[in-house]
C-alpha cells in the first residue's frame, strides 16, 4: 500500500504511515477495513496523497463521530487530522454521517 497521511505532525514530511509501520499492512486491513479499501483505490487510481481528505456530511447538524461535530454540509478534513485510524473507520460506517475518503480540488494545508 502506499505511503497515506496518517501522522503526526512531526512526521508529516518524512512520508511514513505510523498506522501501518505500527501494526503491518494485513492487520491494518482487518482492523479498518473501510479506510483501507478506501486507500488502496484512491491509491491504484494514483492520487496525490497531498489532496486525500475525508469528505464528511451528517444528516443531521451537529451529530459527534470521531471526536467531531460534523455539519449537514460536505466539509473536507485532512486525514492526518486524525491521530487514530479508528477515528476514521467510526466517520465511515457511522449510518448518520456520508463520508467517503476522497481527494480535494487543492492540497491540504496540513500536507506541506
Amino acid at each position: 500500500m502506499a505511503k497515506q497521511p496518517i501522522k503526526t505532525s512531526e512526521d508529516q514530511g518524512k512520508g511514513d504511515d505510523l498506522a501501518l509501520l505500527s501494526i503491518g499492512e494485513e492487520e491494518f486491513q482487518k482492523r479498518f477495513p473501510l479506510t483501507f479499501a478506501a486507500l488502496r483505490k484512491l491509491d491504484a487510481e494514483g492520487a496525490d496523497p497531498r489532496k486525500i481528505v475525508l469528505r464528511v456530511t451528517a444528516k443531521a447538524a451537529g451529530f459527534r463521530r470521531g471526536g467531531i461535530s460534523h455539519p449537514a454540509s460536505p466539509t473536507d478534513h485532512p486525514l492526518s487530522d486524525f491521530r487514530d485510524p479508528a477515528a476514521i473507520e467510526a466517520i465511515l460506517s457511522e449510518t448518520e454521517l456520508v463520508a467517503e475518503i476522497t481527494t480535494a480540488e487543492t492540497e491540504t494545508s496540513d500536507a506541506e
